[in-house]
């Protein structure tokens, strides 16, 4: 099965000048946000805390951004289709969650003027807000 999570990110524009004395200016754009494929098991599908805890590694807020779940699905694998959960121009995040963090890569695709590299970057999100790059592998170029 594979839960399905969408998120928001937004910014404070407003935090950008300031000084960190009083109350922190609030200007928010929302920024868009993202795709989580998670593989789960029936028996983490039926637990509350198992969802409590990718809430906890992907949900996020300070004075600066703050990003958060807006809805999620439980897929069973038959009916999962890639191309139905994000538009053709974004990229989904594919994760496993164990212990508390969240185990995430990303097909990523860097340009110049020539050429696209198509690669692949991993990471791990705790739920104590942590962030840990873990690999960027990126691949042969191929031209434009």
């Amino acid at each position: 099965m594979k839960l399905v999570i969408n998120t928001q990110f937004k910014e404070n524009y407003g935090a950008q000048d300031w000084d960190g004395k009083g109350e922190c200016p609030q200007y928010w754009k929302f920024k868009g946000g993202d795709t989580y494929v998670i593989e789960v098991s029936l028996a983490e599908a039926q637990d509350p805390s198992f969802y409590d805890g990718i809430a906890k590694c992907i949900e996020h807020s300070s004075d600066y951004s703050a990003e958060y779940i807006l809805y999620s699905d439980l897929v069973d694998e038959i009916d999962f289709d890639p191309s139905s959960i994000v538009e053709e121009w974004e990229t989904a995040i594919y994760a496993t969650y164990k212990d508390g963090v969240l185990s995430c890569s990303k097909e990523v695709i860097a340009h110049d003027l020539t050429n696209s590299v198509v690669g692949v970057r991993t990471w791990l999100q705790d739920e104590n807000g942590m962030r840990e790059c873990q690999l960027d592998r990126f691949e042969e170029a191929v031209s434009v």
